[in-house]
């Protein structure tokens, strides 16, 4: 939906619930295309509390909900990722509206676990990667009905390949068609390791926010994703900030990372790791090379083409990388 469109589904949503909208705090509106948005966020508060409130057009916002209510019900006093409380949710003219509880209600978006985002100390990784660990322990199972591994991976590769397309990534130089032909072989060769599980969509650092309550995640829905995907989010989001860093150092340290998320599995998710993580991480590589980068979306979309040009670099090295 376009962003005027979006904001007068908003203002339908604020005279609906009453929601007061806190104008020093920044919201935002993630982007689907050039004037296309997904959903408009704002902070404020709901009869009191401090909260944020969701509108999107697109969204199933009240299926959503229910897939944190079930569970918040499920990790209650677990040290595991949190989802922030609902507060209200409800349908409108053309849209849903999702108003959840602040996770601090001096600092709405709370801090970071990693402190200097893309680079992490050594304390910060095994930080995130019990965190990440214990969460993926104490998740509830969803029924998502038939969802095979093969479904994911070709829903995601045929968005992914009809934008190289209509964006001419090859032509644009941000890969080659002989690299762009081996990482679609080698996702689906490789495929058949994984098991689909229940999982956040998103799952970085800029999706957690850290309080004395514990660790909350924003923005991100409960779906059916590949086993290590949630690993595979976590590099791909930390390289999305990487375009100034060295290849060298960046690759150096996607190998910390990675020693660390595997220092800590659980012996039953340890076996074959390596290879699911490169799979979903392959992926995601792909979809930055094919859409992030050529539509500029954030956070290349404030970024000079010099900077762009130096994050295609370490997009190609890391898949390359994975590929050879």
């Amino acid at each position: 939906m376009d962003k005027t469109n979006l904001l007068k589904l908003y203002r339908q949503a604020i005279q609906h619930t009453s929601f007061i909208e806190n104008k020093k705090l920044r919201g935002w509106m993630p982007k689907i295309g050039s004037n296309d948005f997904r959903s408009v966020i704002r902070h404020g508060q709901y009869k009191g509390i401090p909260s944020i409130i969701k509108v999107s057009p697109h969204e199933d916002l009240l299926n959503i909900a229910n897939n944190f209510n079930r569970y918040q019900k499920a990790v209650k006093g677990k040290p595991v990722i949190q989802v922030p409380a609902i507060l209200a949710k409800g349908r409108l003219r053309g849209g849903q509206f999702l108003i959840q509880k602040s996770a601090n209600p001096n600092q709405p978006q709370g801090i970071r676990v990693i402190k200097n985002w893309p680079l992490a100390t050594q304390a910060e990784k095994e930080e995130v990667a019990k965190l990440y660990w214990d969460t993926v322990a104490a998740f509830p199972k969803f029924d998502f009905g038939e969802w095979a591994i093969s479904d994911y991976f070709t829903m995601r590769m045929d968005k992914t390949l009809a934008a190289a397309r209509d964006y001419g990534v090859v032509s644009k130089g941000f890969i080659t068609t002989k690299e762009k032909d081996n990482a679609i072989a080698f996702i689906f060769s490789n495929a058949y390791k994984l098991s689909m599980e229940a999982f956040f969509t998103h799952f970085a650092n800029t999706d957690i926010v850290k309080t004395k309550d514990g660790y909350y995640i924003w923005e991100s829905d409960i779906v059916p994703k590949p086993e290590a995907a949630g690993i595979a989010l976590w590099l791909w989001a930390a390289t999305l900030y990487a375009y100034d860093i060295p290849i060298a150092i960046w690759d150096k340290e996607i190998r910390s990372w990675l020693r660390v998320f595997k220092k800590y599995a659980p012996r039953t998710q340890a076996k074959g790791l390596d290879i699911k993580i490169q799979v979903n991480l392959a992926e995601r590589l792909l979809g930055t090379l094919f859409l992030d980068l050529p539509l500029e979306r954030s956070p290349f979309d404030r970024l000079p083409k010099t900077k762009i040009q130096k994050a295609r670099a370490i997009f190609r090295a890391l898949l390359n990388n994975i590929l050879n």
